[in-house]
């Protein structure tokens, strides 16, 4: 799943092939994706140079001399192929279509021809993503409609406002770290490892963390997404992670040893989402029981309200 560092490395892959070149033609397969564009002809483009690449949260924005914006979120499935003159291709975002198999793929989408030969692919196998076409002028009143938080990238997250968001929040963490509107970028792949950087149970109600968990958690998200982004994105194909310099630590690698401990990897499900954690760096907070009858000095014994 493309999250904020796999949206990024696409912003810099088209920014680095695309920035100044001129539209020529746009050949479109599946119009359905740009059902909510205010524009709907792809074909205004034609004739229009690429002056500039920008992103928020994971939309990418490409902005054309004409004034017009391209809005682009890959969602679940989406990934951008750029084919050079010289033969050269280089690919961003989901694994499918095979980035050194032939294009356009029956998952690919949208073909952008540029003057001087560059092949511009967007390709989606699970049709989830979408393209908005806009005057430049609306874009930042389109972005600000999502009510993105603060990027996660930042190491300036505001951690008291964030913290304090935390502890009147009872849904598990993940599912917070998860929600776009607390802070903008994360995915289902650097929440599991920024939980496991900071030794917090994926399922543990965001409201029960500590001072110092919280700080932990927080701390541990830009990290997650800087070697995300070092990486040009997590190595994940077909729900497997092929780990470099340990990471992923945790996603998609259940059933394997923890580079940290040697426990083994495992996959639950939280608010719907396939979630990896290891047992023992990330153990389950263990829930007191109330003591039963007056006066009886000992309580009942504690109980993991984990999963096992």
């Amino acid at each position: 799943m493309p999250e904020l560092p796999e949206v990024e490395t696409a912003r810099r892959l088209l920014h680095a092939q695309l920035i100044n070149k001129t539209l020529v033609q746009v050949d479109s397969r599946l119009p359905k994706l740009m059902r909510d564009s205010p524009i709907p002809n792809l074909t205004l483009l034609i004739g229009q140079a690429l002056i500039d690449t920008r992103r928020r949260a994971k939309v990418l924005m490409l902005d054309f001399d004409g004034g017009l914006s391209l809005l682009i979120h890959l969602k679940l499935a989406g990934q951008v192929a750029v084919f050079a003159p010289d033969g050269s291709r280089h690919v961003a975002g989901h694994p499918i279509p095979k980035p050194d198999g032939p294009y356009p793929h029956s998952a690919t989408h949208f073909d952008f021809l540029f003057s001087d030969g560059t092949l511009f692919y967007f390709s989606d196998v699970r049709q989830f993503g979408w393209l908005r076409l806009m005057p430049f002028e609306d874009v930042d009143a389109a972005i600000a409609a999502f009510r993105f938080g603060p990027e996660g990238t930042t190491n300036l997250l505001p951690l008291t406002e964030l913290g304090t968001v935390m502890q009147r929040r009872g849904i598990p963490i993940k599912t917070l770290l998860l929600d776009q509107t607390f802070i903008a970028g994360l995915g289902n792949i650097y929440v599991d490892e920024a939980l496991f950087d900071a030794r917090i149970h994926p399922e543990r109600p965001a409201s029960s963390l500590t001072k110092p968990e919280r700080t932990r958690v927080l701390t541990a998200v830009p990290i997650a997404l800087a070697e995300g982004l070092r990486q040009g994105g997590a190595t994940i194909i077909n729900t497997r992670a092929f780990p470099i310099d340990n990471f992923p630590a945790v996603h998609a690698r259940e059933g394997e040893a923890c580079f940290v401990c040697s426990s083994i990897i495992k996959k639950i499900r939280v608010g719907q989402r396939g979630t990896y954690f290891c047992p023992k760096c990330q153990p389950a907070k263990r829930k007191r029981i109330p003591r039963v009858g007056a006066g009886k000095a000992e309580s009942r014994p504690k109980i993991d309200i984990g999963t096992n």
